[in-house]
Parts: structure tokens; sequence; C-alpha cells
């Protein structure tokens, strides 16, 4: 996935070099990576084939960067929970204009570009489903739930810093969650930092996978390696 002038979305994810010579493939991979013809970031996950193709990747240069934790969720489970009472309030985003403000509080809190063009695309897009976290009239967190194959993903769970440690993520993600649950949707499922998966254990969730990020160390970016 390449974005246009922006660094989110991006990267190579669910390869599939099951049947084929793994590294030759990485190789074809590395020289386009080298030629700013791919991006520089690799996700190595549950669906990647072969299964250890991290330790092939670690081989030709590339190092792990940043690992989260594959979690997963009965939806129904949901239905028993007490939630904590919350300030926050949560709202669909169903315009440009509140979108912009979603793209605003995900770039501030991860300190990257995001492709306006493709969320605006993803917005018209029943699967995807943007939700808008206000507290007095300011977007303070912002969540991305696709829905797809009976799953519900969460995506881009933010929180701007001031604003942290005050449960406005659980409470974005709840209603996101309960959202899906009522389309009929069975299980959901996110990726978590190791803070992040201590928040989200309260809610129930349970880690199943890693999902190791892998890029090219900058030494071996030139073509000659």
């Amino acid at each position: 996935v390449s974005s246009k002038n922006a660094d989110w979305p991006e990267g190579i994810f669910k390869a599939d070099f099951e049947n084929l010579n793994v590294e030759n493939e990485i190789i074809i991979v590395k020289k386009l990576i080298q030629g700013k013809q791919a991006p520089n970031g690799w996700t190595v996950g549950p669906l990647t084939r072969p299964k250890n193709l991290g330790i092939f990747l670690e081989d030709f240069g590339f190092s792990n960067v940043y690992q989260q934790a594959g979690m997963a969720l009965k939806l129904e489970d949901l239905k028993h929970q007490t939630a904590d009472e919350s300030e926050l309030l949560v709202e669909l985003v169903e315009d440009t204009e509140h979108l912009k403000q979603w793209v605003e509080v995900f770039s501030l809190v991860f300190g990257i570009k995001v492709d306006y063009e493709f969320m605006e695309y993803l917005l018209l897009e029943p699967e995807a489903k943007f939700y808008l976290g206000n507290l007095e009239g300011k977007s303070v967190s912002s969540l991305m739930l696709y829905l797809s194959s009976g799953v519900a993903g969460l995506h881009a769970v933010s929180t701007l810093k001031e604003y942290r440690n005050r449960g406005f993520g659980l409470a974005i993600s709840r209603m996101a969650l309960l959202d899906a649950f009522k389309k009929g949707y069975k299980v959901g499922v996110l990726q978590a930092s190791t803070l992040g998966e201590r928040v989200y254990r309260k809610m129930g969730f349970q880690k199943y996978c890693d999902i190791i990020s892998y890029e090219l160390e900058e030494n071996k970016m030139n073509l000659e390696t």
C-alpha cells in the first residue's frame, strides 16, 4: 500500500511466498524499496507466509522496528460489561468537515501525514466508519472501524496527549464495537502496543499473535547491497 505524499496508510502487508523462493522474492522487493518504488515498511503477521518471514528479512538487512499484539474479542461479551461513565461525546463522521478534524487528531497523535484523499474515498465506503470523540466542543479522540468478513477491526485509535488517562480510548472503542455488534458482527480485532495491550485487556481483549514491522536499514538502502 502506497500513499500519495503521505505517511499513512503505507507499507507491505500479507506477503505470501508459500510456493515461491522466499529469498528471491525478498531480493526483488528490496530492490523496489531501494529504488523508492515500494514503501520501506514490511509488516509480518498471522496472514504472512511463510510464518518465519521475519527471520529471512533480518538476513537481508531489515530491522524489527515496531512490535504490536494482535488482539481479539467476542463482541457479545461487551453486552455484559458495565461501561465506566465518560465525559467524551462520541459521534460518527459523516461529512468532510468532520473528517478533516478526524485526520487532524490522528496526525497530531502519531506525528505523521495522513493521505486525506484516501480517507475521503473510504468515507464513502460502507465498510469504513470514522468516529470522533469530542470534549467541550473540541475533537480529542479518533478511531476508524473497518468491517470485513464478519470481523470488526479497530484502527487509528488516537487521543491527544493532554487528554489521555481518562478512558477516552476505551470509550470510543466501545461505541464503535457495539455499533458493529448491532450490525451483526461477532468479533472485534485490533493491534496494540505494550501499553495499549494492558488497556484493552480491561475490555476483554486477548492476545492471539504478534505483528512486527520491519524496515530496511539506512546503510542497506544503496543498490549495491
